[in-house]
């Protein structure tokens, strides 16, 4: 008797966590669709679909494994999770008495809602070097920036309606959340308050879906952003737009900023940025006019070595025209009844000497890393010259070979680890530089809780089928491995017994909230204006140290760093290295992105692959016709790092000195170096610095380079020398 079940649950294939409807028949998943009651509306993409093939797949990990050759070579033994878990721990342990708590680093990926366990993981432990991944080239710059002038970790744009405005007018900056959910804000939602948007202006190096629909594009030159926004502060200040009563009343230090911004004028911002300072000019007055509005920033301008300063001039352009905390402009929204789950790691920070988690490398040069948090091209050099701290990486999720700058270097640094362990679904280029591997079920395979950052609602991951052979959950994985490792900090038995606990301040237990799907604070659970409230500081005001916000930043100065926006050319320009430029004179943008790929998963699903065989790199008809290439061409791109070939799609919706490179193409079913040197955009990054002073990030959006035709007898990578 055929027995057919609709079970809900959440999507985690990239940061969104849409609603899902399950259907399985007798136990197989045979249908995935949106679920329609959900604050996602029923929408659903081609990653999340291709769900069925990814838990299907041949290739998935079923069990443990242990690295029985040399490494790299391929050989493998498979073993029991006990002996895995046993393995991990023990040499945990042998490194932190042997070298001290900053011996053993544990990373992640991006993030996948279970950054709660990677970040209690490494608290527990009580290494400063725990994570070293890609969180410095994206998204924590921006959340530093909201620090340093709000005092709080983020404002979202408010899509909803729920005070009774939508944004008039809407910044898109270096962001397409069209096609990737941004982190804690839907793509669906964007779309739908676009219905009642008057204004859009889309700030980018290139053409996208939404620059039709735009009032203005703003075809920036890569790198130049901090430069633009000075620009258009400085309209709006000269020309009194700004919100005189919210200036006044609410923020600190209006007068430095004014002299910061008095000679960048528009004419001056067109000669950096390359937008026609008429457009500054109309950009600028829109939108300190046509209000409320909002700004969704993406994560090109984390990818700097001014990634902070980036931040801090954007939400200056927020702060001086009022958009902060009214219905329709930037909210930082309050969490539902459980609260934000990031405090199942944050509520260990007293346990745990401070003086630990701010001793990660790179920490006290980059002062505004999170504590806890090594810079990831510091820690790979030190790796490289055999001088680093760290012996012992455990890796769930994530690539580092495809996120960090200069893979070479990255790989070379690898090698020197002493122990490598790796939890994923499959066996990625990373894995098969490890000693130990990991399987991990899918989301579909899997009880959980999806939150992602401090926003409005939390989510149940519903187990929809058993995963493959012997593959676990991130959650029981974590859960394991911190029970052996540091047991009074993980204390539970079982799973559920450690979601009850996340659970705990809501009152509600896990079995009854997988039936719920969902807990939120929506509608008129939202309040605006917290700032009039004693929400974040008694008697209102700002959680800063003077209760406002703060435009000349107290926090950075008496760190010692600017207290106000500014602006810094790239790293390798024209202006900036103009020999280097005669070589590679053409201006490398590495940030392309496809709606059906998140960074480098989803290559080996053939209905992914179907979509786009190849990955491609956007040129100029003018530039191609100089070289010689045709649509379709394969291509190289080359700069001072290395080369790399993609595909050439001309498009005449870049400037002719620009090209783009598609980011993070993985050829899952190639072997060995082939896989992440062919096409990879980070072979061309640059990790030798300059580094943003603040947060320690690094410059993978503007740089330079050369393209030329590949010939028929040109090898399929350059090797690592």
């Amino acid at each position: 008797m055929q027995s057919t079940q609709v079970l809900k649950s959440t999507c985690v294939s990239c940061h969104g966590g849409c609603g899902v409807l399950v259907t399985t028949e007798n136990g197989v998943i045979t249908y995935l669709e949106g679920d329609p009651d959900s604050p996602t509306k029923g929408t659903m993409c081609a990653k999340g679909l291709a769900s069925l093939q990814n838990i299907n797949h041949t290739n998935r990990l079923h069990y443990p494994l242990k690295r029985v050759g040399k490494r790299g070579e391929g050989k493998w033994e498979r073993i029991s999770w006990d002996e895995a878990l046993d393995t991990i721990s023990d040499k945990a342990r042998h490194y932190i008495k042997k070298y001290g708590p900053n011996a053993v680093s544990n990373s992640q990926g991006t993030g996948r809602g279970y950054v709660r366990y990677t970040a209690r993981l490494g608290k527990s432990i009580g290494t400063g070097n725990a994570n070293w991944g890609s969180a410095h080239i994206c998204f924590f710059p921006r959340l530093q920036a909201f620090f340093s002038m709000f005092g709080f970790p983020r404002l979202y744009c408010d899509y909803h309606g729920w005070g009774g405005e939508f944004p008039k007018t809407q910044i898109s900056w270096a962001k397409q959340i069209e096609i990737s959910n941004a982190d804690g804000e839907m793509g669906v939602w964007f779309l739908d308050s676009l219905k009642h948007a008057e204004n859009l202006i889309v700030i980018d190096p290139r053409a996208t879906a939404i620059t039709s629909r735009a009032t203005l594009w703003l075809q920036i030159r890569p790198g130049t952003d901090a430069a633009l926004a000075l620009g258009m502060l400085n309209v709006i200040i000269n020309e009194g737009l700004y919100d005189k009563e919210f200036v006044d009343k609410w923020t600190h230090g209006f007068d430095k900023l004014t002299e910061r911004v008095r000679d960048f004028t528009p004419a001056k911002a067109e000669e950096i940025t390359w937008i026609p300072k008429e457009k500054i000019i109309e950009a600028a007055r829109i939108f300190a006019t046509q209000k409320p509005g909002c700004i969704q920033m993406g994560e090109p301008l984390d990818a700097m070595h001014n990634s902070h300063s980036n931040g801090l001039a954007i939400m200056a352009l927020l702060a001086v025209t009022g958009n902060v905390e009214r219905p329709g402009s930037m909210v930082s929204w309050l969490p539902p009844e459980s609260g934000p789950l990031e405090d199942f790691h944050m509520e260990i920070n007293e346990n745990v000497l401070r003086e630990n988690l701010e001793s990660g490398i790179g920490h006290q040069e980059y002062r505004l890393m999170t504590p806890g948090f090594a810079n990831a091209e510091k820690v790979l050099k030190q790796l490289r010259e055999g001088k680093c701290p760290i012996k012992m990486l455990y890796q769930h999720g994530g690539n580092f070979l495809f996120s960090n700058a200069n893979t070479k270097n990255v790989y070379k640094g690898l090698l020197n680890l002493e122990f490598i362990a790796v939890a994923d679904q499959y066996m990625s280029t990373l894995c098969e530089m490890a000693d130990i591997v990991l399987p991990v079920a899918h989301w579909l395979e899997d009880d959980d809780i999806w939150d992602f950052h401090p926003r409005f609602l939390i989510r149940a991951i519903n187990k929809a089928v058993d995963p493959p052979g012997e593959a676990r959950s991130s959650a029981w994985i974590y859960l394991e491995i911190g029970k052996r490792i540091a047991p009074e900090y993980w204390p539970w038995k079982t799973v559920e017994e450690m979601l009850d606990y996340q659970l705990r301040k809501a009152k509600i237990k896990w079995k009854d909230f997988k039936e719920m799907g969902m807990l939120a604070r929506m509608g008129e659970d939202q309040p605006y204006y917290k700032y009039k409230t004693d929400i974040w500081r008694k008697g209102g005001g700002f959680p800063t140290k003077t209760g406002k916000v703060e435009l000349y930043s107290t926090m950075l100065e008496e760190m010692g760093y600017d207290p106000l926006p500014y602006y810094e050319e790239p790293s390798e320009s024209y202006y900036s290295t103009p020999e280097l430029s005669k070589e590679y004179p053409l201006i490398l943008n590495t940030g392309g992105r496809i709606p059906y790929h998140f960074h480098s998963q989803y290559t080996n699903l053939p209905w992914i692959r179907e979509l786009q065989n190849y990955p491609r790199v956007q040129i100029h008809p003018d530039t191609a016709r100089q070289h010689g290439i045709k649509e379709g061409d394969w291509v190289w791109i080359e700069s001072p790092r290395g080369r790399i070939r993609q595909v050439a799609n001309l498009f005449g919706g870049i400037d002719p000195r620009v090209v783009v490179v598609q980011a993070s193409f993985c050829y899952w079913e190639k072997e060995g170096h082939a896989r992440f040197l062919t096409s990879n955009a980070n072979v061309l990054t640059d990790d030798a610095g300059p580094y943003d002073p603040a947060v320690g990030s690094v410059n993978l959006r503007a740089l330079l380079c050369k393209i030329y035709k590949v010939k028929d007898d040109d090898p399929l990578y350059d090797p690592i020398e």
